[in-house]
């Protein structure tokens, strides 16, 4: 009974802490809805898109790999971007085709926009 009751409770009572204070180190993550709702404007032709995510996952994350032009004063750079967006709505971008997205302050996060209707060029 000690083995099965008491010492589950005790080792819980230690290793809670400890993994609630490592995990609370570092900056908070950014948010796709705070980039979309707040982020500079950009546009960005799309590398590479794959699904990250299980069958059943209704909005699975969607990896893009980005070529990102921001205006003519900056070179253009590759931004990996991994948001989540409803199934099937990764098979609507394609490789070579230019998506609007936005973008953080320091340039190190992004977001495709997507506002449900978007189709492929052809």
């Amino acid at each position: 009974m000690v083995l099965f009751v008491f010492v589950p409770f005790g080792v819980a009572a230690v290793v809670v802490p400890i993994v609630a204070w490592r995990s609370s180190e570092g900056p908070k993550p950014v948010l796709t809805s705070e980039i979309l709702a707040g982020g500079d404007p950009a546009e960005a032709e799309v590398l590479s898109v794959r699904t990250l995510g299980g069958f059943l996952d209704p909005l699975p994350m969607v990896r893009f790999m980005l070529m990102v032009t921001v205006g003519p004063d900056e070179e253009p750079f590759e931004l990996e971007v991994v948001q989540s967006l409803p199934r099937g709505a990764a098979g609507e971008f394609r490789t070579g085709e230019v998506v609007e997205i936005r973008l953080t302050g320091d340039r190190t996060a992004g977001a495709v926009v997507w506002n449900g209707n978007h189709r492929p060029p052809g």
